[in-house]
């Protein structure tokens, strides 16, 4: 094979089959579709700036992965958190705050990047980062979390940012994760 493999290219080339996939599996909820076709939009102009980026030398990920929390109320036996020890039955220490987080997420924006997973410990534990995720429609967070935290809250949140997915990891026992 004589060509260089493009990891921008590639990673850009997954993100908009994932935003197109989406797109068509909202067609039947006018506000989903909605959402879609503004992140849809959102997207390709984040897109053309990590392009334009490339073409100066600097590389910027479509996506980022973002642990918010070391604190987490399970132990699930593949955890990868509690597996190298950034998960622990301590009390957080140095986390950063909401509006930290927030200010990544804005920087992470004006880069390009279309999507940041909210992972922790636990990220429903951090209902302000949620909560400040949810102010920038322009990024996709998944939140990958053991749902333990759900409540009308947080149903709410959901409905009004369609930007905050959650994502249930059901390795928790019986009695926690049904």
């Amino acid at each position: 094979m004589d060509e260089k493999f493009d990891i921008q290219a590639y990673m850009t080339r997954g993100v908009e089959n994932i935003v197109s996939n989406a797109l068509r599996a909202t067609l039947r909820d006018p506000r989903e579709s909605a959402f879609m076709v503004r992140f849809a939009a959102a997207s390709r102009r984040a897109s053309q700036r990590r392009s334009e980026a490339e073409k100066a030398g600097e590389h910027i990920p479509p996506f980022l992965i973002a642990s918010i929390t070391s604190a987490c109320n399970l132990h699930c036996a593949g955890c990868y958190s509690r597996c190298n020890h950034a998960t622990v039955d301590a009390a957080p220490v140095r986390q950063l705050t909401d509006e930290e987080w927030l200010a990544i997420f804005r920087q992470s924006e004006e880069l390009g990047v279309s999507f940041i997973l909210l992972a922790g410990g636990e990220p429903m534990l951090r209902r302000g980062v949620l909560e400040a995720a949810g102010k920038l429609p322009n990024i996709i967070f998944p939140i990958f979390t053991n749902g333990t935290y759900m409540d009308v809250a947080y149903f709410k949140l959901f409905d009004t940012c369609r930007n905050l997915i959650p994502v249930l990891s059901i390795e928790g026992g019986r009695a926690e994760t049904d």
